[in-house]
C-alpha cells in the first residue's frame, strides 16, 4: 500500500497527536510545518495527497501547482482564505469544522456583552487607579436594550438562547433566513439599517465573504447609537479596524468587543490595544480543551475519509459530490 502524504502548512496548537493517531491508520506520513506564504508552500506541497491548513491562504496559484492533492482541510468554520473556485474546479474537496464550538463561541459573546453592558473595564481601571465607589458613568439595563445580532447561524441561535433570560429585546438580521423563521424563535427580525441604527448592543456572527467584508464600516458606524457597542466574534475582516477606530476615537459609538481582527496578531502599536472602552480577546472564543481536541480530530477524519475512496463528512464545495 502506497504512503499517503500529508502535509500541515501551518497550525497554532501545542501537538498534533491526534492527527497522527488518525492518519497513521491510513499509511500516511504527515508534514508538519508554519509556512504561510505561497512559494514555501508550493515547495513542499506540491505532490503532497492532503492538504491541512490553519491560517496560511491558499490561492488559485497554490492550487494550480498541487499535482495530485485530493483534499483541503481547514482548521475552522469560516473558509475565507481558500479560493473555492479553483479548488473545485480540480475536482479537490475543500473541508471545514462546523460543529465544535458553538457552544464556547456563544459562551463568550455572552461574557463580552455582559462587560461592556456592566462597564466591567472601566470600574476595574477606575477601582484599580485607586477610586472607589461613584464613577460618573451610568450602566443601563441590559434587560431593557436592545440588543441586535447579525446573521442567525447555529452559534447565533446558542447566543439568544443564552441572552433571552437576560434581555426582553433580541433582534436579528439576516438576509438568507426568511422573517417567519427568525420570529418563531421569540425574536425580532429587522432589516439591516433598523438594527443598527437604533440597537444598543450589536453582535456579530456573519461569515466573512466579498459581500460582508467591512460590513461594519465608516457609514455604518455614523449610524449607530452614539451610545451603542459593537461585538465581533466572527471574522476580523467584517469590521473595518480603521473605521472602528476614528469611530470610538470620535464618539460616534461607545464601545467594542473583540475576538477576531483585521490583522492578527495585532500591532503592538494598534490603538485597540490601549483604548479604555475596547476589550481585546485573542481569538480564543472557540476555546476549550474538548473543542480543540474534536476541532483537530474532526480534520484529520475527513482527510482520511477522502484517501480511502470515501467522501468527507464536512464538505463545503458539495458540488463535486454530484459529479460523475
Amino acid at each position: 500500500m502506497r504512503k499517503y502524504k500529508v502535509v500541515i502548512t501551518d497550525r497554532e496548537y501545542d501537538n498534533i497527536d491526534n492527527e497522527l493517531r488518525i492518519l497513521e491508520e491510513i499509511n500516511a506520513d504527515v508534514y508538519d510545518y508554519q509556512f504561510r506564504n505561497e512559494e514555501d508552500i508550493i515547495r513542499v506541497a506540491r505532490d503532497c495527497d492532503a492538504l491541512i491548513i490553519q491560517y496560511a491562504k491558499i490561492t488559485s496559484e497554490v492550487i494550480e501547482q498541487l499535482e495530485h492533492c485530493k483534499i483541503i482541510a481547514k482548521y475552522a468554520t469560516g473558509i475565507d482564505g481558500i479560493d473555492l473556485k479553483s479548488a473545485t474546479e480540480r475536482g479537490i474537496y475543500v473541508t471545514n469544522v462546523n460543529d465544535y464550538c458553538a457552544d464556547e463561541v456563544s459562551t463568550h459573546t455572552l461574557s463580552l456583552l455582559l462587560q461592556l453592558a456592566r462597564r466591567i473595564k472601566p470600574l476595574d481601571l477606575w477601582t484599580s487607579a485607586g477610586n472607589w465607589y461613584n464613577m460618573g458613568q451610568s450602566i443601563v439595563s441590559l434587560r431593557k436594550s436592545v440588543v441586535g445580532v447579525i446573521s442567525f447561524g447555529r452559534i447565533a441561535r446558542m447566543f439568544i438562547d443564552k441572552l433571552k433570560p437576560l434581555c426582553n429585546e433580541i433582534w436579528v438580521y439576516d438576509r438568507f433566513v426568511s422573517k417567519e423563521e427568525i420570529e418563531r424563535y421569540g425574536v425580532k427580525a429587522k432589516d439591516f439599517d433598523e438594527l443598527v441604527s437604533q440597537a444598543d448592543f450589536i453582535s456579530i456572527h456573519a461569515p466573512l465573504t466579498e459581500e460582508t467584508k467591512h460590513l461594519f464600516n465608516r457609514d455604518v458606524f455614523k449610524i449607530m447609537k452614539s451610545s451603542a457597542s459593537i461585538i465581533n466574534v466572527a471574522r476580523g475582516g467584517l469590521v473595518c479596524e480603521e473605521d472602528l477606530i476614528w469611530a470610538l476615537q470620535n464618539g460616534e459609538i461607545e464601545s467594542a468587543a473583540l475576538d477576531v481582527l483585521e490583522t492578527e496578531p495585532p500591532d503592538k502599536n494598534s490603538p485597540l490595544l490601549i483604548m479604555k472602552n475596547v476589550i481585546v480577546t485573542p481569538h480564543i472564543a472557540w476555546y476549550s480543551a474538548e473543542s480543540q481536541k474534536k476541532l483537530q480530530s474532526t480534520v484529520a477524519e475527513d482527510v482520511a475519509r477522502v484517501l480511502t475512496g470515501k467522501a468527507p463528512e464536512n464538505l463545503v464545495n458539495k458540488e463535486l459530490l454530484k459529479v460523475d
